[in-house]
């Protein structure tokens, strides 16, 4: 197991900050697509919406599924809460992280995501589905729920939306995590693991 770490000189950390508005900035980033089950994250958010629960989500990435998830949102009663924000470029994608309160991810399966850590970096915790880093970081540093289970996603993000203290905890945690496993971290343990692979092949032919 290696992580894919952030470049801190690109992607600066900042401190986790409390909520300070009623209406909870939530983003989602990643391209519309089946494996990463945005229509899971819809019915979720669907049921936050009847739940009474204040919200605005951003949702970054590419369509690949020809405006479905467009659609659903918009038969889901959701076109005030849900904004689709196309691709945006990494440095348009870090303005749109940092003023989250919360990011969400819904995935299938996942190796990473990259961009757990890249929320965490700038303060941002995460609920999401219990796939690649949402495990191992759960329940202290991230909250994680079944895969495909909308009601749990939904619950998951209302309880952590409750209660600040818990979430800037999460957030103080999942920072600590993230800077450890930063991009020069994850440059030394691919070097080291390339030198354990080629190490008894060296000795074999010298």
């Amino acid at each position: 197991r290696i992580a894919l770490g952030v470049d801190l000189r690109t992607w600066p950390p900042l401190a986790p900050r409390r909520r300070c508005r009623s209406v909870a900035r939530l983003i989602h980033v990643a391209s519309l697509n089946r494996v990463k089950d945005q229509s899971t994250l819809l019915h979720a958010l669907a049921k936050l919406k009847r739940a009474g629960i204040a919200f605005r989500m951003d949702i970054v990435g590419v369509d690949t599924l020809d405006g479905q998830m467009q659609a659903l949102a918009s038969h889901l009663g959701l076109e005030d809460f849900v904004h689709f924000m196309g691709f945006r470029t990494h440095r348009e994608l870090r303005d749109l992280v940092k003023a989250a309160d919360l990011l969400v991810m819904s995935s299938k399966h996942e190796a990473g995501p990259m961009v757990l850590f890249e929320a965490a970096i700038v303060g941002v915790p995460t609920v999401g589905t219990a796939v690649g880093h949402l495990v191992e970081w759960s329940p202290s540093a991230a909250l994680a729920v079944p895969v495909g289970d909308a009601a749990a996603l939904a619950s998951g993000i209302e309880h952590v939306l409750a209660n600040d203290d818990l979430r800037m905890h999460m957030a103080g945690i999942a920072q600590h995590r993230a800077i450890i496993e930063d991009a020069d971290y994850t440059a030394r343990a691919f070097e080291t693991l390339y030198l354990e692979v080629l190490g008894p092949l060296s000795a074999a032919t010298g």
